[in-house]
């Protein structure tokens, strides 16, 4: 098997280049060859997946079996993830994806039960895989595919503010809505998840595919990878107590048994918005609402444990 390594040399502090020279020599010690590419801007990892995916879908037609993984954290894993998709935007992928996680939230990779970069070594080495879901999210920005979440209003201002503070780690996300509490603003959307229409006064939409969001934060405590379903969590219009109240207990996921607090689940959904939201598709940080998304089952094979 040859691993194509998508590299975030900024993720973890720059520790993206030496986690990912440990991971090849690791994988080549497990009798794997491995190429290296490194990501030089942001956005150029979305190039570099869909030249990895090319040369893995040709090796797989030849009978090999090439793999793509991602050096880096949740915007890393979003890069690679709509690289792999220009090359083949229909269907399950024919080769298998994974992440070694570097980056400063590391949220989704908790769903498959790595919990760190030596982890995600031995699953890439043990060669066990299993199916993931992937989102896909239509805006004005275009089309893309999300693996985590999307997030509209609050929680992505979050998002925002907390890429300024991206040397605080984890830190950041805590600062960010300390900050973004204190000039809330709820506003006017309407959500509509396979037909059903819900029209309110609100704080924020986050679509999920996965639980997690800023690392540990359990943003929707019951959702799974593989169901075929996007929980959607959206807060109605509160208080900045009632906000700072329920904060800490996203770390637990009890923030959804709060009546202020909804979640559905469905496949088809559209938000609209009476002002545009700012969107964070994976922790990325841009597009506004109105937005349409949609789930394919089962696109993606993942390493796992």
């Amino acid at each position: 098997m040859t691993v194509h390594l998508i590299v975030n040399p900024n993720a973890g502090k720059q520790r993206g280049l030496a986690i990912a020279g440990h991971a090849a020599a690791a994988l080549a010690a497990a009798g794997m060859s491995v190429v290296t590419r490194v990501s030089a801007i942001p956005g150029q990892a979305i190039d570099l997946a869909a030249d990895a995916a090319h040369a893995a879908g040709a090796a797989r037609t030849a009978g090999q079996n090439d793999a793509v993984v991602a050096v880096g954290g949740d915007g890393t894993l979003f890069e690679v993830v709509n690289g792999v998709r220009k090359h083949c935007p229909e269907g399950p992928l024919p080769f298998p994806l994974g992440q070694i996680p570097v980056g400063t939230g590391n949220s989704f990779i908790r769903d498959l039960g790595i919990a760190g970069a030596e982890e995600a070594i031995a699953a890439i080495a043990g060669g066990v895989t299993r199916p993931v879901d992937l989102g896909t999210l239509r805006c004005a920005a275009g089309e893309f595919s999300f693996i985590n979440l999307l997030g509209a209003g609050f929680v992505s201002a979050v998002a925002h503010g907390a890429a300024r503070y991206k040397r605080w780690g984890a830190l950041s996300y805590i600062i960010a809505v300390l900050q973004e509490t204190a000039r809330l603003s709820p506003g006017q959307f309407t959500l509509t998840v396979d037909g059903q229409q819900i029209a309110m006064e609100g704080v924020f939409v986050e679509i999920c595919n996965s639980r997690c969001t800023g690392g540990a934060m359990q943003m929707a405590p019951d959702a799974l990878i593989d169901d075929g379903l996007l929980d959607v969590v959206y807060m109605e219009r509160t208080t900045r107590r009632k906000l700072l109240t329920l904060f800490p207990r996203i770390f637990s996921g009890t923030h959804v048994k709060d009546p202020v607090i909804h979640v559905v689940r469905g496949r088809e959904i559209t938000l609209e918005t009476a002002t545009p939201w700012l969107l964070t598709p994976d922790g990325e940080t841009f597009g506004t609402t109105p937005i349409a998304v949609g789930i394919r089952p089962g696109a993606v094979r993942m390493f796992c444990p």
